[in-house]
């Protein structure tokens, strides 16, 4: 491993939050010392559930390259019927640029979601 960046918010650290249908971002990490052919390994992990007022949850994650309006590079729609932590791995080959920054953004267009924690976003860059 060349280089790593992790932030998280730990359960019990802060009061579960809605999410609603703006975009909202829950993390970011930066890398650097990428190099031509190297590759990026994202991870992240989201605990979340859904509202009362709801039958099923829906949770909209995206990773954002560059900036929090940058290009979306990872996209999924997540549904659960009470609780879920929805957990994924994302690799890429690096070389674009030798530093970037990676945001973890969630939405809910109709507030069907509700985080809860832990929440993370997990960035490392290793050489071929």
């Amino acid at each position: 491993m060349k280089y790593s960046d992790k932030m998280v918010a730990d359960s019990g650290g802060f009061v579960p939050f809605l999410v609603g249908p703006d975009e909202m971002v829950l993390a970011s990490v930066a890398l650097a010392n990428i190099a031509q052919g190297d590759r990026i390994v994202l991870s992240l992990e989201i605990a979340w559930e859904r509202l009362h007022d709801w039958d099923s949850g829906e949770l909209e994650i995206m990773i954002r390259e560059g900036t929090e309006t940058g290009t979306v590079i990872y996209w999924n729609m997540e549904s659960c019927f009470l609780r879920a932590r929805s957990m994924e791995r994302y690799t890429m080959a690096g070389g674009a640029a030798a530093a970037q920054r990676y945001y973890l953004i969630v939405r809910s267009a109709e507030k069907r979601a509700r985080i809860t924690g832990p929440y993370s976003l997990q960035g490392a860059v290793y050489a071929p």
